[in-house]
């Protein structure tokens, strides 16, 4: 999810430099909430991973990775980039199957997957020790695109929104007092735990009078209950069945705190303030992007992180003026690296 986001800056690049051309992306389906809606495309091709298969077959994956691919060729694509920021014999792949004239992808350097370099005809040699956004722009770059680094870009249907708005007129919360907490983190090292999460709550609620937004992935619904239990008054859950729902209800938050991942890329690409919770990652590369956000990282373990840092960093976001400040300077296009 986050992968696909931190393209988007990318995207948006290629609309400019070519406003007249048919441009379509190809996403895996579990990623396809970051992409769809784009206004930057005209089509989104969906494949699956026989692991996002509630089967696990790789036999069905395979062939209707085989269909999708299919359905592009016919498409007679000028150009087909592959995007990842480090060569990937499978997605280099994807594109080579395209049957495009113009192949655009990092090299695979010397090792196992030189033998696939032919995938591309247009190849990078290096890319940037920068973040993965710049690393995406820096692709395009190679091929003559002038390619600012604009904010990630989203679209949250209306529906969602207006799924938003009922909850939040139900439970009479102002939103300039509302704070988005995202317990969930694929990897176990980005996780933050529950009761470090409810002492943050129990700071914000008791001590500054904010309202405590909850959301979680799949599996977590034990940590959620845990961090309740905790808590108690002034903290509500917000089930959130799709990522577009979680982004409906970001964009009205005051401030997200969430480990690195796809929500905490949401957050900042909805216009939020946000504080991205690290462990194995490193945010130099996969920091929240933008300006206004924070991102903490210590010994490769998110459960370093001390509350009373991560307060610190809330409470300076919420004695700014307003999100709306906050949302205008994003959209500026004056975008530098994380805080760490």
């Amino acid at each position: 999810m986050g992968d696909v986001l931190c393209c988007t800056p990318t995207i948006r690049a290629l609309r400019r430099a070519f406003p007249q051309a048919y441009i379509a992306a190809l996403v895996v389906r579990y990623s396809q909430d970051a992409i769809t809606g784009n206004p930057d495309l005209d089509e989104v091709f969906i494949y699956e991973k026989a692991k996002h298969r509630p089967d696990r077959s790789r036999a069905v994956s395979l062939f209707k990775q085989f269909q999708v691919e299919l359905s592009l060729r016919k498409k007679r694509f000028d150009l087909v980039i592959g995007l990842r920021s480090s060569f990937s014999w499978s997605e280099a792949w994807l594109v080579y199957m395209t049957g495009a004239p113009f192949r655009l992808g990092y090299d695979p350097g010397e090792g196992r997957n030189r033998k696939f370099a032919f995938f591309y005809n247009l190849r990078v040699s290096d890319a940037p020790d920068r973040h993965e956004v710049e690393r995406a722009l820096h692709l395009v770059r190679s091929i003559g695109v002038e390619a600012a680094a604009t904010p990630l870009t989203v679209s949250i249907p209306q529906e969602d929104k207006d799924v938003v708005n009922y909850f939040l007129a139900e439970k009479a919360i102002d939103e300039q007092r509302l704070i988005g907490f995202h317990l969930s983190s694929r990897l176990p090292a980005n996780r933050w735990s529950p009761e470090k999460f409810a002492d943050l709550a129990i700071r914000l609620i008791r001590g500054d009078g904010k309202v405590v937004v909850l959301t979680w992935g799949p599996g977590d619904e034990n940590r959620a209950e845990e961090m309740h239990r905790r808590v108690g008054a002034g903290v509500y859950s917000f089930p959130t069945p799709h990522f577009k729902r979680l982004g409906a209800v970001q964009e009205r938050c005051r401030v997200f705190v969430s480990p690195d991942g796809g929500a905490m890329h949401f957050a900042t690409a909805v216009g939020t303030p946000t504080v991205g919770l690290f462990g194995k990652t490193n945010p130099q590369y996969w920091g929240p992007w933008g300006n206004g956000h924070v991102a903490f990282r210590k010994g490769g373990e998110a459960d370093l992180i001390t509350v009373d840092e991560v307060y610190r960093a809330v409470h300076q976001i919420i004695q700014k003026p307003s999100v709306n400040g906050f949302v205008k300077s994003r959209r500026s296009g004056e975008n530098r690296s994380p805080e760490i």
